[in-house]
Order: structure tokens, then sequence, then C-alpha cells
């Protein structure tokens, strides 16, 4: 039991370490410095970021959500290892997707 405690915790450190390392790379790396612009991508960086960070810290409560949303409802619950991996593979999309379509 404390085994998992503590694998959650090492994986809401590392996801938060992450984020934070995506906002100091969008906020260095701002293509022009004009404070508003930098704030506006940082604001846009922490928005993509929202969705990637509940599903890995809270996906066991993700996961036993079952009811109606706007689109089809949800019947059954889905296991909280699979919400936090759709997390992980949210979170690490970009470098992923940077390393599949690098720049030439």
């Amino acid at each position: 039991m404390l085994n998992w405690i503590a694998s959650m915790v090492s994986q809401q450190r590392l996801s938060l370490l992450i984020a934070i390392a995506y906002l100091l790379l969008v906020g260095l790396t701002a293509v022009t410095k004009s404070a508003r612009e930098v704030v506006g991508a940082l604001l846009i960086t922490t928005g993509f970021l929202l969705l990637p960070l509940a599903c890995i810290w809270f996906g066991d409560e993700l996961g036993d959500y079952v009811g109606a949303l706007p689109g089809p409802a949800i019947r059954k619950q889905t296991p909280g290892w699979m919400v936090r991996l759709g997390g992980w593979v949210l979170l690490l999309l970009p470098p992923i997707a940077a390393l599949v379509f690098g720049h030439k």
C-alpha cells in the first residue's frame, strides 16, 4: 500500500517538474519579448497543461466518473492507470512530436 502512495507522489512531482519546464521554455524562448505576448503564451501553455496534469494527479477520481456529458453517456468506469497513462501521453506529446517531425 505504501509503495502505491509513493509512486503517486513521484508521478505528481515528475509531472509538475515537466510542466514547470514547459512554462520556463515558453517564457524564455518567446519570439517577441513583449510582456503581453509572453503572458499570452504562458496562459495558452498553462491551458494545455491542465488536462494532462488533472489526468495524472486525479486519475482514479476521473476514472470513477459515470454519467452523462454533452456527448454520449459514460456507462462504465475507466481504470485509473489508463487515465494516468492518457495524461502522460498528452503531457509528453510535444517532445514526441518534435522528435518525430523534427526541424529540417
